[in-house]
């Protein structure tokens, strides 16, 4: 038997595979379809603009050639690097997307698989299964973002940048699509074959979760001398418009390492305060509190997406202040450029931040059906799990907006060298990722009604 045949077995004919059907589960499909159509124009287009400005670096027009000749070097370089740091801020969200909607199809499976097993399937085959089901809705997400690209690359000529409009289809290059198929394809089935890895189906039907190990406080401590230490070391260096590709990228390296500790310093701080909240008093909080303290690696990813919204927000607020230079030539290119690049970082990180929420929250409330049943049935309401929801995602969502936008901040004053009045743009940009945050926690609070959806279609076996 087949494990095609095995999967429309059991779903069409077990009441786990009906109520999935019919609950959630259509929810959690939808939108992981979206996120990879999503993702897929986003990479796309992130690699179309990098290598467009490579292609005027190699081939410069009138303007660039003219800073160049007064410049002593091209400073066409700088856009490269200041779009390969976009890409830096906003792929780790990006692939954090492209993950959670591989892995969606297993949300809530726990049954599905085991029944697969009872009815016959090796654990190979329904390993095989449920990654041939992943990459064919990634086929479809595919599709569906390499069009989205295509279709949108003329509207990119509204834009100017280097005193010169983007062409009507320079933002296309052809192979950009191929190299996002491999590269979301080769994630999907390798989040989906690790996803597995940790659920243990045996032929009597017996499923056991591995849960992630939480992050030892050595850690924490070495994250934050790292990131004093690189911090320290990116403020030591002084880059000109006119740098080599060497310095540049060396720049890069270290802003990418800024990242990683920061990411690390989120999880151990998200991960302590919620160990230190364990005696708050409240069934809510003790519920929300362990999961946290137990999970903060699972936390994470659930907000990662707003830690970058934030960490960008702190960026852009000190690079959108820098004034237009009019005395330099290449500066007053380069500062006239900046609002547009830092809205279109901002532009990409919120539609970001708004998949990946609600995916996630989507696929939280499919995870926990069980749980939330069981709980109902002993007396806990649905409002309950909304209390413990916001509790369990909103409290660390506050945490690293607050971070991000802080450490996002630190940066900015070590990449803007000169002084600027930049209250105005650190108030306006605070207010942006507030906003962001009570969106956010209002998904979380949103997932309410979906939790009562899911109660209402999952009854006792004799009622």
């Amino acid at each position: 038997m087949s494990a095609v045949t095995l999967m429309r077995s059991a779903v069409s004919q077990t009441s786990e595979g009906r109520s999935q059907r019919q609950i959630g589960e259509r929810w959690v499909r939808a939108l992981s379809l979206v996120a990879v159509t999503v993702a897929t124009w986003m990479l796309c287009t992130l690699m179309g603009g990098t290598w467009m400005f490579l292609a005027r670096d190699l081939h410069p027009h009138e303007a660039l050639v003219e800073i160049a000749e007064s410049m002593g070097g091209p400073i066409s370089t700088a856009y490269i690097f200041l779009a390969l740091f976009a890409c830096v801020l906003l792929v780790p969200s990006l692939l954090g997307l492209l993950t959670q909607a591989a892995r969606a199809n297993l949300g809530g499976r726990e049954e599905h698989l085991a029944a697969l097993r009872l009815i016959g399937a090796t654990a190979g085959e329904v390993r095989g299964m449920m990654i041939l089901e992943s990459l064919r809705q990634a086929l479809v997400g595919l599709v569906l973002g390499s069009v989205l690209y295509v279709v949108t690359s003329p509207a990119w000529s509204l834009l100017t940048f280097q005193d010169k409009p983007v062409g009507a289809w320079e933002m296309l290059t052809w192979w950009v699509i191929p190299i996002a198929w491999i590269v979301v394809l080769v994630l999907a089935a390798c989040s989906v074959w690790l996803a597995l890895r940790r659920v243990a189906v045996t032929p009597l039907g017996v499923t056991k979760k591995i849960p992630p190990k939480g992050q030892n406080m050595i850690t924490l401590v070495l994250s934050l001398v790292g990131a004093v230490v690189l911090y320290r070391y990116l403020s030591s260096l002084t880059i000109a418009p006119q740098a080599d590709a060497l310095e540049f990228g060396a720049l890069l390296v270290v802003a990418g390492g800024v990242l990683t500790v920061n990411a690390l310093i989120a999880v151990g701080v998200i991960q302590l305060l919620a160990r230190l909240s364990y005696w708050v008093p409240g069934a809510a909080n003790y519920v929300a509190t362990r999961r946290v303290g137990r999970g903060a690696k699972t936390t994470w990813k659930r907000v990662t997406a707003l830690y970058f919204v934030a960490f960008i927000g702190g960026v852009g607020a000190w690079i959108s202040a820098v004034p237009d230079i009019e005395d330099e030539p290449a500066l007053k290119m380069i500062t006239g450029d900046i609002p547009s690049g830092v809205a279109i970082t901002a532009v990409f990180a919120a539609v970001l931040l708004v998949s990946s929420t609600l995916l996630t929250q989507a696929l939280s409330v499919v995870e926990q059906k069980q749980l939330t049943k069981s709980l109902y049935f002993i007396g806990a309401p649905a409002a309950f799990h909304t209390k413990v929801a916001v509790r369990e995602v909103g409290v660390p969502m506050l945490v690293v907006a607050l971070l991000g936008f802080g450490m996002g901040s630190l940066m900015g004053t070590i990449m803007v060298m000169v002084h600027v009045n930049v209250l105005d743009k650190v108030a306006l940009f605070a207010a942006l990722v507030a906003v962001a945050l009570v969106g956010c926690v209002l998904a979380v609070v949103g997932t309410g009604r979906l939790r009562e959806q899911v109660l209402m279609g999952m009854g006792r076996a004799n009622d």
